[in-house]
């Protein structure tokens, strides 16, 4: 049996405009971004970021929030 997935959200992080362009995950703080064709459309954006965050496989790391967090700062 397998276990059952921590309780995870996607955190969005930079908006361009009104359009979420950044957003990361808060077990495992892998971070997402928006493919250039989407940064137009917001919907598609949101869309887009979800489903790569919900086909991802949480794997926790130490400090790679900090990173980055750093890096788009």
């Amino acid at each position: 049996m397998m276990s059952p997935m921590p309780d995870r959200k996607l955190k969005i992080v930079r908006f361009i405009g009104s359009t979420p362009s950044t957003a990361y995950c808060d077990v495992c703080k892998l971070a997402f971004r928006t493919r250039r064709e989407f940064l137009i459309d917001s919907e598609k954006a949101k869309e887009q970021l979800q489903s790569d965050f919900d086909k991802h496989e949480c794997k926790p790391e130490e400090g790679a929030v900090d990173d980055a967090l750093d890096h788009i700062r």
